[in-house]
Parts: C-alpha cells; structure tokens; sequence
C-alpha cells in the first residue's frame, strides 16, 4: 500500500513539475492576450501623429512599453473611431536588431468599433511645419500624416500643403463628416 501511494506521490510530482514547465514555455512562445481601448483621436506629438495608449486595459506591454496603435500588427486605425481590441503580446528576437523592440503586438480580434458622433471636432495647436506633416494624396484628398483627410471650401488645403515644410507652427481643426474618408479639415491659421 506504502508502495502505491508513494508511486501515486512521484507521479503527481512528475505531472505538476512537467505541467508547469510547460505552461512557463507556452506562456512565452505563445504569448499573452489581453483587451485593450482605444481613443477615437489621434494625439499629436509633434513631428508625427500617434494615439495615445488605451485608456483602459493595458496601456503598457508586460515589459512596460507604452502602446501606440501603430505598433499593433494588423490594425489600421480610422480617425474618428474608437476601438475595444483584443491583442497578442509576444516576445521576439531581436538578434541582430540594434534598435529593434523584443516585443510584438498582434491584433487578434476586433471586439468593437465606435464612429464618433457627425460634426465632432478635433483641434490640434502648434503642429511643426516640419517634414510635411501635411500632403496632397489626390485631387480633394489630403493627408495628416498617415491619415486622409478632406478639405472645407474656405480651407485652402493647397496652401498649407504649400507651407507644410516652412518651419512655423499651425493650429488645424478637423471634423467628423464619416463616409470613407471620415474626417475634414474645416480650418486653420
């Protein structure tokens, strides 16, 4: 009977050391989901346009680096649109990389997504005019970086897409019109 028990004991010991090693191993190569919220506007922080981190769930990766939407692989954010998301944290390898992060984010699922309301605005102050933050995409379309945008009658886009690398500071206003491209800009000085 001591035999059996002491048997059973080992084998316990075994299964658990072997379970958790593995779940250590497929915590790591699988990596860690979690939910995280995203604004539906962009933060600008001078010289790019970036989003701040989710204001609930993760802000941060495990390894505490902040997230930006950009840094999520395989989501495209549109302007005017929040987001709660489900996203993948891996650690990769950086062998190699000099300025390369040990860590991905990958989108897994798209939980929600939230228009904002038509006639929404969005004001940013003191935008650099410094590598172009402002571009014409076609005829009618703009861009703010990586966002398209359109352009109000009394706006005069061609003119600051004109100045956009002059040096100055510009504040712009842009507003929630939806469609495909959802956002216009209706002013700036």
């Amino acid at each position: 009977m001591e035999s059996k028990t002491l048997s059973r004991s080992l084998l316990l010991t075994f299964m658990t050391a072997y379970l958790f090693g593995c779940g250590g191993s497929n915590d790591s190569d699988e990596g860690t989901e979690y939910t995280v919220t995203v604004a539906s506007e962009p933060v600008y922080y001078g010289l790019g346009i970036q989003f701040t981190p989710p204001i609930t769930g993760h802000g941060t990766t495990q390894s505490g680096q902040e997230i930006f939407t950009t840094s999520i692989e395989g989501f495209e954010h549109e302007f005017g649109t929040s987001y709660e998301l489900r996203v993948l944290e891996k650690n990769v390898d950086t062998e190699g990389v000099a300025d390369g992060s040990s860590i991905s984010i990958e989108l897994v699922e798209v939980i929600s997504s939230q228009a904002d309301s038509v006639g929404t605005s969005y004001v940013y102050s003191e935008v650099e005019l410094s590598g172009n933050p402002f571009t014409d995409k076609e005829e009618g379309v703009y861009s703010f970086y990586q966002y398209e945008f359109l352009c109000a009658e009394n706006a005069d886009c061609d003119a600051l897409v004109a100045i956009a690398d002059s040096g100055g500071l510009v504040e712009v206003e842009f507003e929630y019109t939806g469609g495909e491209i959802p956002v216009t800009l209706v002013r700036w000085n």
